[in-house]
């Protein structure tokens, strides 16, 4: 209930006395819920979980015990009465909601049918969010672990001959046998020009000596997301790729070395900048990485424009990539954890250029 509390503070120093819950990872991080289809209403007053008949029981199992259970009142699942039982029952004047999650169509609802005053919210639960706990960086460090295990096992199956969607289909069976629940994210594999691509989907397409093979990938465990990418060469590397790829491992790796709690959110950006050769920073995807938790891409976002300041607890990937169409692109991909005098590595997958 700590972080129902500190949310509840947020409310008061805003004026709002309550708030409706709608984001899955949102309800997920203040109750312990890992189903689907619910709503969680918050006020000093009192907290209930909503949902339907399908996950009662297993609300009844996951949800703290400080928090009401409450099966539906009608058929409609996102009915107004149960909305105004509770807003009636909490006394409850003015009710923040998050304004990038409702729709229209449900905020129309409330206008119409549930007589409360609407404040829209942004980012109340998403900046508590941003600073793990201990327990959340040991998630994130499981989900790390299987992910460099699961690439580990897939390596004697990246060579000439098989496609992406083989090599895609392989990890993600890895993924599940090392222990994930699931995979954290479409698993990207793209080689030769393809990998020009940022988030192409894998095809048919053999690997061929001499190809770039691009890896993006993570495992979800217990809810929470890894990410990390590594590039291979099929075969001798050329000179050109090989100089490419130790511009991106070295731009990768400064800019994981710069982090730091107290430091301003654009500084890693500027020090990728600083590595990267003339010749490729027009190729350069200026989104050098984001949070990861609950949600594979939560905030913070690192790009040249951020003014946020990394604090201690902050998870983070760190991807520099540079793409050149008709050529092939890559990146590297830690997912980091930020502390107070540095960073620690979550993913350890080796960096160096592997030649398969």
């Amino acid at each position: 209930m700590e972080r129902i509390k500190k949310l509840i503070e947020s409310l008061k120093e805003k004026d709002i006395d309550g708030m409706l819950i709608s984001s899955r990872p949102n309800i997920a991080y203040l109750t312990g819920f890992t189903g689907d289809a619910s709503r969680l209403m918050v006020s000093e007053k009192g907290c209930v979980f909503l949902t339907d008949g399908r996950y009662t029981e297993q609300a009844g199992n996951e949800v703290h015990d400080e928090i009401e259970v409450f099966r539906w009142i009608d058929d409609n699942r996102y009915g107004e009465e149960s909305y105004r039982k509770f807003i009636d029952e909490f006394r409850i004047t003015k009710l923040g909601f998050e304004s990038d999650v409702m729709t229209h169509a449900v905020h129309r609802k409330f206008r119409e049918g549930v007589h409360v005053e609407l404040v829209s919210t942004e980012g109340l639960v998403e900046s508590q969010r941003m600073i793990k706990d201990e327990n959340e960086v040991s998630l994130l460090r499981t989900a790390c672990n299987i992910s460099d295990k699961a690439l580990e096992l897939t390596l004697p199956f990246i060579k000439e001959g098989v496609t992406e969607k083989e090599l895609a289909a392989r990890l993600e069976l890895n993924l599940k046998m090392e222990g994930a629940d699931d995979i954290s994210f479409k698993t990207i594999v793209l080689a030769g020009k393809r990998t020009s691509l940022l988030h192409g989907n894998p095809g048919s397409a053999r690997l061929s000596k001499g190809d770039f093979v691009q890896f993006d990938f993570g495992a979800l465990y217990k809810g929470y997301h890894a990410d990390m990418s590594r590039t291979f060469v099929i075969g001798k590397a050329s000179g050109e790729q090989r100089e490419f790829y130790n511009v991106m491992q070295s731009a990768e790796m400064k800019a994981v070395e710069s982090l730091k709690s107290g430091l301003k959110g654009n500084f890693p950006d500027r020090i990728v900048r600083n590595v990267i050769p003339e010749q490729y920073i027009d190729n350069y995807y200026p989104g050098l990485g984001h949070g990861v938790g609950l949600e594979v891409h939560e905030t913070p976002f690192m790009k040249n424009t951020s003014d946020f300041i990394f604090q201690a607890g902050m998870v983070v990937t760190v991807e520099p990539g540079v793409y050149v169409p008709g050529w092939g692109g890559m990146r590297i991909e830690d997912t980091t954890l930020v502390t107070q005098d540095g960073y620690e590595l979550l993913t350890h997958f080796p960096r160096d250029l592997m030649e398969l």
